[in-house]
């Protein structure tokens, strides 16, 4: 039975990685026919093609495209606090997180000695805006006016959050690991070159050390942690609906204990060609040495190369397809 497979991607700079992922799908089952569309595309598609059982996969929440029949499964952002409630009920590691409101009262045996304040926004949070370390027991005495005229708490809409902080080392750190339906398609390790403060240093020190594993110079390699690989996986069957995951996991220096930040569901985090992922790749691809261009190239393929990614996303898509197009 012939079966459509509409994969919508977020535009021009994913055209080339989508046409050769949808070359794969076709050796693997040529009775799929796939059609990567961009979401600003206002080409409809012809109504016979709608005869047949289709999926569309979407990797942003709006586009253009009129859906006329089957199941659509998409990449939707879903609030920090959400998130960290479905982390909970699904038994996944993660670090007690709290709204943060001026005054509060955090229960030292959930949140520790130390805790850091964040913006739900993601726009500052993936630059590392905004993020604070803090002794817990500061909290309850903060007022605004203890944050300077140009923190992004003054102008903000969405609210912030207080939590745990887990302490990776004196060098923070973090692991990123990309998920496609569950399936792992690249993963990576990223260190910050500057050292956090000591603990034992004053408040004020403490609550000016750049500890935003997005902030300042980093460096990245791609690794392969099996058990950090696996929570990835239980990760995204939390969220089994969502096509693509960024699952932002922290290992704790003293215990090793693994905990997992967020999983970036809204979907730009496709950083085989993503503009927000170019700085990424200029470092993995060594910029310097090689230029902005091949960079840009090395790094793409040292992504694809991982795991083989794209035969993994082909593989995934097919197997979508199969139990979903109707």
């Amino acid at each position: 039975m012939k079966r459509n497979l509409i994969l919508i991607h977020r535009g021009a700079r994913y055209e080339r990685d989508f046409a050769e992922i949808g070359r794969k799908v076709v050796a693997l089952d040529r009775d799929i026919d796939v059609y990567a569309i961009g979401i600003e595309s206002r080409s409809q598609l012809p109504p016979a093609i709608w005869q047949r059982p289709t999926l569309v996969v979407a990797f942003a929440g709006k586009f253009n495209l009129r859906i006329k029949r089957g199941k659509l499964l998409k990449n939707v952002p879903i609030d920090k606090l959400l998130q960290y409630e479905i982390f909970r009920k699904a038994d996944i590691p993660t670090p007690p997180t709290l709204a943060f409101k001026f005054g509060m009262m955090l229960d030292p045996l959930l949140f520790g000695e130390f805790v850091l304040v964040k913006p739900m926004d993601l726009n500052l949070t993936s630059k590392g805006d905004g993020v604070q370390l803090f002794r817990r027991r500061r909290i309850e005495q903060l007022r605004l006016h203890d944050f300077p005229p140009d923190h992004p708490l003054h102008r903000d809409r969405q609210g912030y959050l207080v939590q745990r902080f887990v302490d990776t080392g004196p060098y923070p750190s973090f692991h990123r690991v990309e998920t496609l339906f569950g399936k792992i398609l690249y993963s990576w390790h990223s260190t910050l070159q500057s050292p956090r403060c000591g603990l034992d240093a004053p408040d004020a020190e403490i609550e000016r050390t750049i500890i935003a594993t997005q902030g300042g110079g980093k460096d990245r390699k791609l690794v392969k942690a099996p058990d950090i690989l696996a929570l990835a996986e239980k990760v995204h069957a939390a969220f089994a609906s969502i096509p693509l995951l960024a699952i932002d996991v922290l290992r704790e220096q003293n215990t090793g204990k693994l905990y997992v930040l967020e999983c970036n569901p809204g979907g730009n985090t496709w950083h085989f060609s993503s503009q927000i992922g170019a700085k990424l790749r200029l470092g993995f691809g060594n910029a310097t040495v090689n230029g902005e261009k091949r960079a840009h190239e090395i790094a793409r393929q040292m992504f694809i190369d991982q795991y083989g990614a794209f035969d993994i996303a082909a593989k995934a898509l097919v197997e979508q397809t199969h139990a979903h197009a109707s």
